[in-house]
């Protein structure tokens, strides 16, 4: 059962990932999370108002994956804008699987040989499905991998692996509000950061067009819904397992950008999907 739940936290988070990358095609990154972040709040607040469980105890890990996961989201975007996509998002992906399942084996989570055998194939769909060559109209400045791109790719997946080890670390019977806690900090955090954007640059505080707005709140809806997945998973399996498990989101988005946008699959990607496959298989074995 956590394996299917990290692996379901995957596609959905792929999913989000998708729909939110439509969005800021047609806004900007920030705008987009300011209103993605405090749409996944409303509706996963209710949420744990029903489920229930201990408050006091999901404070500390959902405000500090709250602050990390939302510095990895901005770095990562940074990194993008700043370096190629096909070295940027395996950096960061690989780095924010490898944090948890190191955090998990030093807390003394001993996995099957089988789940060795499935992170190692997991690091190499990671890294293959996220590569994708430059497009002819990709300029120089994008193509070359650039020390400060390379270090903000190492940051932005930083920040996410501590939000993938920090929230496992919430007690098993916190119910969703670590979730709660980490949406409500980057909600604060990048409102804070998309109001001093416009005081110096002007412009909206949120996208604009119904259409975008549409898309920003179902992708914040789907990612609360992939944390809240991915929390489940921790708190009924290992660590180790259920974060590599997790981290394997990048295969949903490129499918659907195969299907959806039409986009080509490299050779290399089709070659991670099928990898991711296997890897998914071994992790749940084992």
């Amino acid at each position: 059962m956590p394996a299917l739940l990290a692996l379901l936290s995957a596609a959905v988070w792929g999913v989000a990932d998708f729909t939110g990358g439509l969005a800021s095609r047609r806004s900007t990154p920030l705008r987009t999370l300011a209103l993605t972040t405090p749409a996944g709040l409303v509706v996963v607040l209710p949420v744990a108002l029903l489920v229930g469980g201990s408050v006091s105890g999901s404070v500390l890990p959902g405000v500090v994956s709250g602050v990390t996961g939302s510095l990895g989201i901005l770095l990562l975007y940074a990194a993008l804008t700043l370096g190629p996509m096909g070295v940027v998002s395996p950096v960061s992906a690989v780095l924010g699987a490898a944090i948890p399942v190191l955090v998990g084996l030093v807390h003394g989570e001993r996995p099957g040989a089988a789940a060795y055998v499935g992170m190692a194939l997991a690091v190499v769909a990671i890294v293959t499905v996220g590569l994708e060559p430059p497009a002819p109209t990709d300029d120089a400045r994008h193509q070359r991998l650039t020390p400060r791109a390379l270090l903000l790719a190492v940051g932005a997946g930083v920040g996410i692996g501590v939000f993938f080890a920090v929230i496992a670390q919430a007690p098993s019977d916190a119910g969703l509000w670590p979730v709660v806690f980490s949406r409500a900090v980057s909600t604060v955090l990048l409102a804070l950061m998309g109001l001093v954007v416009v005081a110096r640059r002007g412009g909206p505080f949120l996208p604009a067009g119904r259409t975008v707005r549409i898309q920003a709140i179902a992708a914040g809806t789907l990612d609360v819904g992939a944390n809240a997945l991915y929390l489940v998973a921790t708190q009924t399996g290992l660590l180790s397992v259920v974060a590599v498990l997790g981290s394997l989101y990048p295969a949903a988005t490129v499918l659907l950008a195969r299907y959806v946008l039409a986009e080509r699959l490299h050779p290399l990607q089709k070659v991670g999907m099928a990898t991711a496959i296997v890897a998914g298989a071994l992790l749940a074995l084992g």
